[in-house]
């Protein structure tokens, strides 16, 4: 019950976004001004990222959960591998500092590294943590990206200086949990660290 009115807000909220500003351009484009067409635009483009954004991350939910459960495909993945791996987290990490408008607040430091896992789940993987960290934090505050090799494994660290959380809501961290929603509004479906969190047990981390 939670899960169904959670994802339908989540839905409804860019698609009013769209629908509504798409429907006042068709009616009477003619009295509306330049500037007003392109803050109408960007919304609606705006909207539409949020949208494709939710989807995407629930699909990509989804088929971790399969591939899970399936020794075969899980054997698959770990013997993908990243050559450059510091560079695609540069990427990845300032695409989303871009989109979160705060490309300034983003900080860099990164290894040159090989990473053992697919290219499209580290992107992924980056993704969710780089754009939870910018959520969760004011603008202006520094959200730090790290990623170092050490004696036995890789260690990618996203830092920031939100409001964080307790070790009790740690421990009951999973998939569509939120904390403290009635007190800090908030949008997703709480999804990333679950994401995060499943890449990890997956590649054997």
């Amino acid at each position: 019950e939670y899960f169904l009115a959670n994802i339908s807000h989540e839905l409804r909220t860019p698609l009013n976004g769209i629908l509504a500003y798409g429907e006042l351009l068709a009616m009477d484009p003619a009295s509306l001004s330049p500037e007003e067409i392109a803050d109408m635009g960007q919304t609606i483009a705006q909207s539409g990222r949020a949208l494709q954004r939710l989807i995407e991350t629930f699909l990509a939910y989804s088929q971790l959960e399969i591939i899970r459960a399936d020794p075969q495909k899980i054997a698959a993945l770990r013997g993908k591998i990243t050559p450059a791996a510091d560079q695609l987290v540069e990427r990845e990490a300032r695409r989303i500092a871009d989109e979160s408008k705060r490309a300034a607040d983003l900080q860099l430091q990164l290894s040159p590294v090989a990473v053992p896992i697919s290219e499209e789940y580290l992107a992924k993987l980056v993704g969710e943590l780089t754009h939870n960290a910018f959520k969760f934090s004011k603008a202006g505050t520094p959200v730090l990206v790290r990623l170092s090799a050490g004696a036995d494994a890789t260690v990618l660290t996203v830092q920031d200086r939100g409001r964080g959380m307790s070790a009790d809501q740690l421990t009951k961290l999973g998939a569509f949990m939120q904390f403290d929603r009635k007190t800090h509004e908030q949008q997703g479906l709480g999804l990333g660290f679950t994401i995060a969190r499943r890449l990890a047990d997956i590649h054997g981390s």
